[in-house]
């Protein structure tokens, strides 16, 4: 059942509540999202998918480039009627499962301990 408010301002998300740096400490407090722990966390994945991102786009749209405006290098035979246009779309269901499987390793084996640590620390600094 949807509700609808009559209150001109709906009530907003509450901010991310801020982390106290140590205990007694006269620093101000700082989000989770500062720690350090935290930007080493994205820092990997941006390591890890603007690679995997990036030249699977680059496959992928020159693929499509060549379909559209090489059609008879696209045409030209490999192995019987098997042709350059099939061999580059295998290649792309391949790349796509290469991919898939590199990410999910990295997200195993980096991305676990790197957010284990973010969020240890983020309990650590927790809420005042």
């Amino acid at each position: 059942m949807i509700e609808l408010s009559h209150d001109p301002h709906p009530p907003q998300n509450p901010p991310l509540v801020p982390l106290r740096i140590a205990e007694g400490s006269s620093e101000a407090p700082v989000s989770a999202v500062q720690l350090p722990s935290f930007r080493a966390l994205v820092n990997v994945k941006i390591r890890v998918v603007a690679p995997l991102l990036g030249f699977s786009l680059l496959f992928i749209l020159g693929t499509a480039l060549l379909a559209g405006y090489d059609h008879p290098l696209m045409a030209k035979k490999v192995v019987g009627a098997f042709n350059v246009g099939y061999l580059l779309v295998l290649l792309m269901y391949g790349l796509s499962w290469a991919v898939a499987c590199i990410y999910v390793y990295a997200a195993n084996s980096r991305f676990d301990v790197q957010a284990a640590l973010a969020a240890d620390d983020a309990r650590r600094w927790g809420p005042t």
